[in-house]
């Protein structure tokens, strides 16, 4: 066995110098794995950090939950609303009754007229209906109208002059209610696919924090990407989706599942989106060099 040499003869800064050097080599490896915050910024493409995306959940969360509160104080004070016409006499509670059922029908003549392409009428008196304001109705019935939205509307005048002042505040109330109910409703249906959504990331973000300080930390640091491309393409043929004839491979880096649950995966590999297997890979590479594939070389 040959003897290392001896650091005799040097000069104290020499010596110091000599096993630095060796300590480096031994450390490094073959690539420098220094990366500059850039570097590993631009590998991640955008992906936010994992903190983020569990930050922007818990927002979206919240406002979800604020949602429902208002949603439920809304359902609430419309069926109070409904319930105090109890206190109405019968003719009273009947007016309440056909007026919104009148509304109703006004609604559907002008949806239906909107949607046939029915002629333009003046239906400007249509607009100061205060218990029917939604902006979009009072526009189909400003620019379309049939012959029956006319008698539909003498119709809800002569029950609104016969109706009480409680009636109608009741009826305003109510239909206020209905339309701030209907938009909450909307804005709750909203937030569901973005949470989806972020929860479906959560996975990516964490990877990719993963690979950054293994990056950092690692001995081998980060590889080209042509260097990538070519091991992929000799590992999987680049098929992100690729399981090899015993199984037992999976996915464009042909992880097997302990080696895909060291880096953090969970599931099956070939079934992660590429740009998860891109940053498991990333995060093994810079831990552990090329030696994992059996096409690791490409990366040397």
């Amino acid at each position: 066995m040959r003897t290392r040499p001896t650091l005799s003869g040097l000069s104290t800064f020499s010596a110091a110098l000599v096993a630095s050097s060796v300590i480096a080599v031994a450390l490094l490896g073959p690539w420098a794995p220094w990366a500059s915050a850039d570097e590993i910024e631009e590998l991640r493409a955008g992906v936010p950090t994992g903190e983020e995306v569990r930050n922007d959940i818990a927002d979206l969360s919240d406002r979800r939950d604020e949602l429902f509160s208002a949603l439920n104080a809304a359902e609430a004070d419309l069926t109070r609303t409904l319930e105090a016409r109890n206190g109405f006499d019968d003719e009273q509670r009947r007016l309440a009754a056909q007026i919104e059922a009148a509304t109703n029908h006004l609604r559907s003549v002008a949806v239906r007229t909107f949607v046939s392409g029915g002629s333009t009428g003046e239906l400007k008196f249509l607009a100061n209906v205060s218990h029917v304001s939604d902006l979009a109705w009072q526009q189909s019935l400003l620019h379309n109208h049939a012959g029956s939205s006319q008698v539909a509307l003498q119709r809800l005048e002569e029950l609104e002059a016969q109706a009480s002042d409680e009636v109608r505040d009741s009826i305003e109330h109510a239909e206020r209610l209905r339309r701030e109910i209907a938009s909450l409703e909307i804005d709750v249906e909203a937030i569901e696919p973005q949470i989806a959504e972020l929860r479906e990331m959560q996975p990516l973000a964490d990877a990719w924090d993963r690979a950054a300080i293994a990056i950092e930390e690692g001995r081998y640091g980060i590889a080209p990407l042509e260097k990538w491309e070519n091991m992929r393409f000799c590992e999987s043929t680049d098929n992100y989706q690729a399981i090899s004839p015993t199984g037992k491979y999976r996915g464009a880096y042909q992880f097997d599942r302990p080696t895909w649950q060291s880096v953090g995966g969970t599931g099956d590999p070939a079934a992660a989106p590429p740009e998860e297997q891109d940053a498991r890979a990333r995060e093994l590479y810079a831990r552990r060099g090329a030696q994992p594939w059996e096409c690791g070389y490409h990366l040397e």
